[in-house]
């Protein structure tokens, strides 16, 4: 059965086990940083130490995520998540044995490396197994499932309050436990993307290996990917001191002002995918959505809204930049030579990890040195930047197909 021709309740199987999988990831990111955090004075961890085991996360999962890629088409995407899943589960398990930073330098190692399967794993089942007409929904799933998991990753500290970090570790690897077997069982339901890219290297002939990444479009997507995730980071980690001190708001105001910013984020995705499905200039939706983002973003780095006014501007930029994540998934897919679908975006999305380990240090300066404010006229500068590489990834892929097959997985 072809992804072309499968029933809407066989996508909402798909897209809801592919959601729940990048949850997951989503979910281990923010639980080992959460539980560094718990054991920090027991271990005798200085917040620079959690920084930097962090750190070695994303260096790892993003070094790591282009030789994912080339596992997920030599092996399968359905096993190689089945293990990242359960690789990441148990890395988090074995936070509850560790009492050293050595010890959790070696746990991020392993974690990091369950954590380099999920893009390209995931978006090579979710091009194989869904109807082509309901892709920038499945896309759309697939990023709500993220920030979803980002959520729920502070239950670690409700875990910690009631069983104590041992116990709070133990319980929160389950999930990724559970999902492994979950996905490892759905041999009919995720279709096997390699069938399709055997029968289009027949066609079109195989497609090369490292020399498909000097590809301007596919080198152009992993900058855009870098400095979306330099973004999403810097508000995510530094948004609520820096807003405190802007505004003079309470820290719990900012607090909600951030919940609030992520909310209208996941409903622009969820909105997003619809647009994806239905328009054919998945880059002008990109551009736009992001172009809304950054003049939203202009009266909080000015600081010249008053504080009431900060929940619905947050709720609409988020929802603005939210708006885009399907359309630019789909952009991907389009630059995407046949059979090289777990390549390329396992080459791609390592620069979400890129993104991740170079920002955190810099918008941190930027707090120490009292410039707040400077944080978010880099985000309006990282819009309108990506803006301009949505437009310029669009003219190098339509200069591709002009030139040579394109049918993307």
């Amino acid at each position: 059965m072809s992804a072309a021709t499968v029933p809407l309740n066989n996508d909402v199987k798909v897209m809801s086990l592919i959601g729940a999988a990048h949850g997951a990831s989503h979910y281990y990111q923010l639980a080992f940083a959460t539980m560094l955090l718990i054991v920090r004075k027991e271990a005798g961890l200085e917040f620079t130490d959690v920084g930097l085991l962090t750190g070695i996360f994303y260096g790892v999962s993003g070094i790591a995520q282009t030789g994912a890629g080339f596992a997920v088409d030599r092996f399968g995407a359905r096993p190689i998540l089945a293990g990242g899943l359960a690789v990441i589960g148990v890395a988090l398990a074995l936070v509850s044995v560790a009492h050293s930073f050595v010890a959790f330098a070696a746990i991020a190692v392993v974690a990091g490396l369950g954590n380099c399967v999920f893009h390209p794993a995931d978006f090579a089942l979710l091009n194989a197994s869904v109807n082509q007409g309901r892709l920038g929904r499945a896309y759309s799933i697939h990023g709500v499932g993220g920030s979803l998991g980002w959520a729920a990753a502070p239950v670690m500290y409700f875990l910690d309050s009631m069983f104590g970090w041992v116990g709070a570790a133990l319980i929160g690897a389950t999930p990724g436990l559970v999902l492994a077997v979950l996905v490892w069982s759905q041999r009919e339901t995720l279709i096997d993307h390699r069938v399709k890219a055997r029968a289009a290297a027949a066609k079109h002939g195989a497609p090369p290996a490292f020399g498909l990444f000097l590809q301007p479009a596919i080198l152009l997507c992993l900058v855009y990917f870098a400095l979306i995730a330099a973004n999403t980071v810097g508000i995510q980690q530094f948004a609520v001191p820096a807003w405190a001190d802007m505004f003079g708001i309470g820290e719990n105001y900012a607090a909600l002002c951030l919940i609030v910013f992520i909310v209208g984020s996941a409903a622009g995705v969820l909105v997003g995918g619809f647009f994806a499905d239905r328009v054919r200039r998945h880059d002008l939706v990109a551009t736009v959505g992001m172009l809304i983002a950054a003049v939203l973003t202009v009266p909080i780095a000015t600081a010249s809204v008053p504080p009431a006014l900060l929940l619905p501007l947050l709720a609409l930029a988020g929802a603005a930049g939210g708006l885009t994540n399907p359309s630019r998934d789909m952009i991907v897919r389009s630059a995407t030579p046949p059979g090289a679908s777990g390549k390329v975006f396992g080459f791609v999305y390592s620069g979400l990890d890129i993104g991740s380990f170079l920002a955190p240090p810099l918008f941190g300066f930027l707090m120490s040195s009292g410039m707040p404010s400077i944080i978010f006229w880099i985000a309006i500068t990282l819009y309108i930047v990506n803006a301009g590489l949505v437009l310029s990834i669009h003219q190098n892929t339509v200069r591709t197909v002009t030139t040579a097959p394109a049918a993307a997985e």
